[in-house]
Formats: C-alpha cells, sequence, structure tokens
C-alpha cells in the first residue's frame, strides 16, 4: 500500500501537466479567432485575476470554471473531453448533472442560463453554473 505522501505527490498537478492543459486552452482560443484573452474570460464570467492564474499554469481551474470556459468557447464534444482530461477531470455518464452538460455541449447549446435552467429544472438548483 503507498503512503498518503506517495499518493499526495502522484496525483498533484504538476508543471508540465499544468503546462500542458495552458497550451491545449491557448490553441483553442486561437483557432477560435480570439485575438484577447479578456474576450474569453468575459464571455465566461471568469475574473481576471483568476485567468490569469490558469494561464499561468499556477492552477488547473475548477470543473465550475473550466464548464464555463468550454461554453465560452462552444467546444465540440471532443474538444471539451480532451481540455476536461488534460485538467484531471471528466463528465461521467454515471451522474445525470454531467449527462445535462454534456447533452448541451453535444447539441450545441452554449448559453449558460439555458444550461443553468435545465440543471435547475433537474434539481440541481444548488449546483448551477455560477
Amino acid at each position: 500500500m503507498e503512503s498518503l505522501k506517495e499518493f499526495i505527490a502522484k496525483h498533484k498537478v504538476n508543471k508540465e501537466k499544468a503546462d500542458d492543459f495552458v497550451i491545449y486552452l491557448s490553441n483553442l482560443i486561437k483557432e477560435r479567432g480570439y485575438s484577447k484573452d479578456s474576450q474569453v474570460y468575459n464571455k465566461a464570467n471568469i475574473s481576471r485575476q483568476t485567468w490569469s492564474s490558469i494561464m499561468s499554469g499556477k492552477h488547473i481551474p475548477s470543473l465550475n470554471n473550466l464548464i464555463k470556459i468550454v461554453f465560452a468557447l462552444e467546444l465540440n464534444n471532443h474538444e471539451c473531453k480532451y481540455l476536461l482530461k488534460k485538467a484531471g477531470y471528466t463528465l461521467s455518464s454515471a451522474n445525470n448533472y454531467y449527462l445535462i452538460i454534456r447533452y448541451c455541449i453535444e447539441n450545441k447549446i452554449y448559453d449558460l442560463s439555458k444550461l443553468n435552467d435545465l440543471l435547475a429544472e433537474n434539481g440541481y438548483k444548488d449546483s448551477l453554473i455560477a
């Protein structure tokens, strides 16, 4: 059995993983034709400070912020899965909350208010994407 220290070291976000995430995200932003980061973080409703921390590789964003970025960039299902994987997340098919998010992505519903409406209608009022 591995020790707690070994477990933490194995699962802690390292600089290389954060850099890979930032590079992939930067490429998606360029592919979508955004010339300024502010266009993305404003559309995603993420603070400049949080965005700066994400893009500097200081930390991987929360799943909530990642979903907002996915919707702001209007990523398809494959791009979303890959971005989430780079950050260490997944949208599990075993969870209806995640299935609602995937439904919106697969059906190109990129309006966060519509996503939140669907989440609320299905009993996730306390888990809205803020």
